[in-house]
Formats: C-alpha cells, sequence, structure tokens
C-alpha cells in the first residue's frame, strides 16, 4: 500500500513537472518569437528608412534641377530687355515670348509658368490668375519652393524667383505628376504607402486605388487619409527627427483594416520641402509570424501531450507489470511447493521401486549363485581328475572356473548392491597394476579402431580397497568408453596420478559426449541410454557405490562431440587403515 501511495506521488511530481515544463516552453516560444518579431520589425525599419531616403533624394534632384533651370531662364539676355520695355511702354509681347522659349516650358512636369509684380500675376501661360501662395509652405532661399492653390482647390508645388523692383517669375509643377515623378515606380500596391507633407503641413500627397492624391491638410479628412499617418508626419515634422510607429489603417471598400508601420523623416536637414514617409502591411509579416508561432506551440503541445500519454501508458504498463510479477512470484512458490511434493512422492515411489527391484535381484543373484556353485565344483573335480598330459584341457576347464568364479562375483556384486552393511575385504592394491589387470580383462571387448593409452604415474603408491570392487569399479567405465567409441573409433586414455592426498584414476575416451541434461542421471539405477539389450542402467550406479564404500569421489566431465571424461578420487592409506583388521562393514 505504502509503495502504491510513493509511487502516486512520484506520478503526480512528474505530472507537475511536465505542466511547468510545458508553459515554460510555451513561454520560451512566445519570447522567441517577440525577438524574431523585433528583429523583423527593425530590419522593416530599415527598409522602409532607406524608401524614404530614396524618394528624398529624388525630390531633392528634382527641386535642385527646376531651381537652377529657372535661374538659368532668367539671366537670359533677351528677358533683361523684355522686362524694361514691359516697365516703360508696358508692352508684354517680347516678355512672353522669352517665357515661352524657355526650358522650363517644354519640361514635362510643368503646368503653368508666371510673371507677377508685387503679388500681381502679369501673365500665366495657361492664362489663369487665382494662384495664392501660403506662407511659410515650403524652402524659401534663392528660389522659393512651396504649395500653391488655384481657385478650383488643385494644389501645385511653385518655385518663384525674385528679381529688382519686386518682379517674379513662377513655374508651376502638377503635384500629382511630380509624386509619380519621385515616388511612384517605387510602390506596387495602396497598402505600402508614400506620403509627402510639404514644410508647412498643408499639402499631403498620397497614393489610393483611385491614384495619386493632393490634398489640403484642413480638408483631408476623407477616407483614404488616416489621421495616425497625419500626425506621425506632422510630429516627424515639429521635431525634425525620423519616427517609427504602428498605425491601424482604416478599411475600405473591398478591403480590411489592417495594422500598418511607418516610418517617416522630416523636411528639414534633408530636401526642406517635403516630408517623406513609407509606411506598409504590417500583417503581411506579423500574420505568418503568428501563424507559426501557433503552430509550434500547438506542435510543440501535441508532442508534449503525446510524451504524456506515452509516459502514463508506461506507468500504467509498469503496474501491471508489476502486478504480473507479483503474481508470477507467487504462482512459483506454489508451482515450487508443488514440484517439491511431486519430488517427494517420485523418491518414494522410487525407493519403493529400488525395494522392489533390490529384492528381485537378490532373489535372481540366489538363483545364479545356486546355479555357478556346481559348475565351479564340478570344474574343480574335472581338474583333479585330468591325466598330467591333458594340458590344453586342464587351460579350458581351468577358464571355465575362473570364468565362473568371477561370474559368482559379479552377482555377488550384484547382491551387494541390493542390500546394506554388506562386509567386504579391503587390502593394498597398486592403482597401477589394477589398470593392467583391468585393460588386460577387457582387451577382448576393445573394438578394432579404438586406440588404448595408459599414462601411469602411481607405481610406488597404494590405496586401500577392495580389488574386487575397484577392479570392478573401473571395467565398468573402460567397458562403458568403448562402447562409446565402437562405431567411429577413438582413443581410450587411462591415467593414475596423485593428487594432493589422493588417487586418481582419470578414464578418458574421444567419443559423442553425454548430453549436459543427461549428466544429472547417469549414476541413478538401470538408467541408460543405450539401445535395449546393450545396457541394463547398473555400471555406473555400481562405480558410484564402490566409490563411496571406499570413501572417495567420482566425477565426470563431458562435452557433446568432444568426448567424455570419469575421474575417480580415492583416498590415500592412512595409519588407521594399517592396524584395522582390514575389514569393514
Amino acid at each position: 500500500m505504502k509503495r502504491a501511495v510513493k509511487q502516486d506521488r512520484k506520478f503526480l511530481l512528474v505530472v507537475l513537472l511536465t505542466l511547468v515544463l510545458i508553459f515554460a516552453g510555451i513561454f520560451m516560444v512566445f519570447r522567441v518569437f517577440r525577438q524574431y518579431e523585433a528583429i523583423i520589425i527593425e530590419n522593416e525599419d530599415r527598409q522602409l528608412l532607406g524608401l524614404a531616403r530614396s524618394v528624398d533624394r529624388s525630390i531633392t534632384s528634382y527641386l535642385q534641377q527646376f531651381s537652377r533651370d529657372l535661374e538659368h531662364t532668367l539671366r537670359r539676355d533677351g528677358l533683361t530687355e523684355a522686362e524694361v520695355e514691359f516697365r516703360e511702354k508696358g508692352e508684354d509681347s517680347r516678355l512672353i515670348q522669352q517665357m515661352e522659349e524657355s526650358i522650363l516650358a517644354d519640361h514635362p512636369l510643368t503646368y503653368d509658368m508666371l510673371c507677377m509684380d508685387g503679388g500681381t500675376i502679369l501673365y500665366s501661360s495657361r492664362g489663369k490668375t487665382d494662384y495664392t501662395f501660403p506662407p511659410d509652405a515650403g524652402l524659401d532661399g534663392s528660389v522659393s519652393i512651396r504649395p500653391c492653390v488655384d481657385g478650383s482647390g488643385n494644389i501645385y508645388l511653385s518655385f518663384v524667383k525674385t528679381i529688382q523692383d519686386d518682379l517674379q517669375y513662377a513655374v508651376l509643377v502638377e503635384l500629382t505628376a511630380f509624386y509619380q515623378a519621385v515616388a511612384g515606380n517605387l510602390i506596387a500596391g495602396t497598402q505600402d504607402r508614400i506620403l509627402l507633407l510639404d514644410a508647412g503641413g498643408r499639402a499631403l500627397l498620397y497614393q489610393t486605388e483611385e491614384g495619386i492624391q493632393a490634398v489640403l491638410v484642413e480638408d483631408s479628412q476623407g477616407e483614404t487619409v488616416n489621421p495616425d499617418e497625419l500626425d506621425a508626419l506632422l510630429s516627424c515634422q515639429s521635431s525634425e527627427d525620423q519616427v517609427s510607429l504602428f498605425y491601424k489603417a482604416k478599411a475600405t471598400e473591398g478591403t480590411k483594416g489592417y495594422t500598418a508601420r511607418m516610418v517617416a523623416i522630416p523636411a528639414s536637414g534633408n530636401n526642406g520641402v517635403f516630408s517623406v514617409g513609407a509606411s506598409l502591411n504590417y500583417e503581411t509579416i506579423k500574420h505568418p509570424i503568428h501563424m507559426s508561432t501557433i503552430r509550434l506551440t500547438a506542435y510543440s503541445s501535441m508532442i508534449v501531450v503525446g510524451i504524456l500519454l506515452l509516459a502514463g501508458t508506461l506507468l500504467l504498463m509498469a503496474r501491471r507489470s508489476a502486478r504480473a510479477q507479483q503474481e508470477v512470484l507467487l504462482l512459483r512458490e506454489r508451482n515450487l511447493a508443488l514440484e517439491e511434493v511431486t519430488k517427494k512422492s517420485q523418491a518414494l515411489a522410487h525407493h519403493q521401486r529400488l525395494e522392489i527391484i533390490g529384492a528381485l535381484t537378490s532373489s535372481i543373484a540366489h538363483e545364479f549363485n545356486n546355479l555357478l556353485t556346481p559348475i565351479m565344483g564340478y570344474s574343480i573335480l574335472v581338474l583333479e581328475k585330468l591325466p598330467p598330459d591333458a594340458e590344453e584341457t586342464y587351460d579350458n576347464v581351468l577358464e571355465i572356473y575362473e570364468a565362473s568364479r568371477k561370474a559368482k562375483t559379479i552377482i555377488s556384486r550384484l547382491s551387494d548392491l541390493s542390500r546394506k552393511n554388506t562386509p567386504l575385504t579391503f587390502q593394498y592394491v597398486s592403482p597401477d597394476d589394477l589398470v593392467l589387470r583391468v585393460l588386460e580383462i577387457a582387451a577382448p571387448a576393445k573394438p578394432p579402431k579404438v586406440r588404448v593409452d595408459s599414462k601411469l604415474q602411481c607405481r610406488h603408491l597404494w590405496v586401500h580397497g577392495n580389488e574386487i570392487q575397484l577392479s570392478q569399479m573401473l571395467l565398468n567405465l573402460v567397458l562403458n568408453a568403448y562402447q562409446a567409441m565402437e562405431a567411429n573409433g577413438g582413443t581410450l586414455t587411462v591415467t593414475t596420478q596423485q593428487e594432493e592426498d589422493a588417487i586418481c584414476f582419470h578414464v578418458a575416451d574421444t567419443g559423442p559426449g553425454i548430453a549436459p541434461e543427461l549428466l544429472e542421471s547417469i549414476f541413478e539405477p538401470f538408467f541408460t541410454t543405450k539401445e535395449r539389450g546393450k545396457g541394463t542402467g547398473l555400471g555406473l550406479a555400481i562405480v558410484q557405490q564402490v566409490v563411496k564404500e571406499h570413501q572417495g569421489t567420482v566425477s565426470v566431465h563431458s562435452e557433446v562431440g568432444h568426448g567424455t571424461t570419469f575421474i575417480v578420487r580415492l583416498p590415500l592409506p592412512t595409519e588407521e587403515d594399517g592396524t584395522d583388521d582390514n575389514c569393514i562393514s
């Protein structure tokens, strides 16, 4: 229960930390985009300022050109004579001719040319005399440049040159044509605008969907002039410093209102006549940035939510896995308990079978002893009655007797296997001689393809044990090795050597080896991997019993495909072995 509570607390802590990271990430995303937006604004301001500077330079160029052309016209010799004739005689024909033949008369931006005396228009190339010239509305100098307005409200840019006796000459330029010349080719639409405001703050030039407009400021409260635009230009005019600001452009027919960005430079210190403002639709730049911010935030949130769902799923799976593991452990414990009960039942059944087999074996051994005893007895009688010259017959009967004796010994050993506490006669046995006798006895059973190699290193050492049992033990190991190599041949190596306080017998073959899963069962009685009729399953069981009765150990090392080695360790004789009665029970 406490573990579950701790896990819940950890989960809530992880969720809380994740939410904090989410909000921190969203904040950082907006902050990054705000910084990016500030950089964009700065770049756009530089571009707008460059555009305004370009228009200002173009305006300055045109102003200087008209001023030079007007002064050049007024320096002509014929004009002076025409002025004298006009003053003395009132004749203006030569004066008109001089003005019509000037280079300004042919300029594409020239609208009208005037000759004035004390503010009174003496001559107009268009025959108009209703022009008014607002004071303090432009650039004063040798040539005064300022807007002027006719009786119809049309606005023009005038270049006025005053000579002696208040005689003035003026060139009027149509403002819309002038705007087209200096700024008309720099903008592509009506949402990106260039505005010109004269130094006196009276005339305003800008472009609309209908075309270029020139209006008086006091009459500019129409739909196409935004107060913020006009205020920016007027504030720029008054502060004599450039201005950067956002404003809300008004909606027009067929278009929506939008946020605009304007950069304006004053007339003072620049062209001297017009303040120049350059603006653009900032939403065309801001909208992609905001959409990118929203999308990135949404995508990041989706990723984080996905991570949270994945984390929750993993946590749920972990909890289920923990419960499953607990159930598995419980089932494993129950299974182990059932296996233990099963093993005990099997051990009891196996013990009962062994008791039955032991009783049967003891009975069979008794019957075989009854058969072997007369064979041995009659063999002895035959040996006693043979004449001295029947050597061959003597040897044959002797072989019958020896085979019977050995068979009786085996039967006795089999009988010993089926009962406990059988008295055994122990004596000192040479390990090397024991190996030689066993190899000699087993020689008839050696397959043709098997080679026998012995490495005997215990010539002057002894083991204390029953010679028949030890012989039977080694004989079983050798015969097993022969049978393992019967098909493909190989090498049998029997080694005796001293290892610390024990004599070791190594019986190694190069046969097919024993599978690892069978190694635990090879010493069980009646267990065999041989074909039916080729093995009883008692050989290694007898080996193990003999080793135990001699207080030794037996081990096996086997690798499939590389042969098998049995190692029997028997203790060296002690002083007690030499003082006992050579009999143990």
